[in-house]
């Protein structure tokens, strides 16, 4: 069954928000903004750590409601230039030098007094897997957009 065979994929999703670059690029990379979207309703994340500097570790733990599932997120950060690009890493690389898994590119741009945010996500997973990641992520760019309007 060929949906099971990994191969690179790249998921491309742009959106706009009514918030300024800058607000966008907060919500990116300070943690207490992060954690409020990143994650499905209700779950709770932990162990955070957010070094947002090229090589500086990214890392956070999701929970379910129930305590029942957990998903860690582990990875670094490659370029870090506010407010208009962020490029991180996810993998259990122990090291930044290592092959990443996969990589997460985020561009805002200004664009009629919002911003245009681009992201990219490359990876080499199953067909199946980028489907509920592709599904998984329009969601958390929702509930991006929902923080930006509070």
């Amino acid at each position: 069954d060929m949906t099971d065979v990994e191969t690179p994929h790249e998921l491309v999703l742009v959106n706009r928000y009514e918030a300024r670059p800058e607000q966008v690029w907060a919500a990116w990379t300070e943690p207490e903004n992060f954690v409020q979207w990143w994650c499905p309703p209700d779950w709770t994340v932990s162990d955070v750590v957010m070094e947002v500097q090229p090589r500086g570790r990214f890392q956070q733990t999701q929970s379910s409601p129930d305590g029942t599932m957990m998903m860690p997120f582990a990875g670094f950060y490659r370029e870090v230039v506010a407010p208009g690009r962020l490029v991180f890493t996810l993998s259990d690389a122990p090291s930044p030098d290592d092959e990443a898994r996969t990589v997460l590119t985020v561009l805002l741009r200004a664009a009629d007094g919002g911003t245009e945010q681009e992201f990219r996500q490359t990876g080499v997973v199953t067909d199946k897997h980028f489907e509920a990641l592709k599904a998984g992520t329009e969601m958390f760019f929702t509930r991006l957009g929902e923080f930006l309007a509070r």
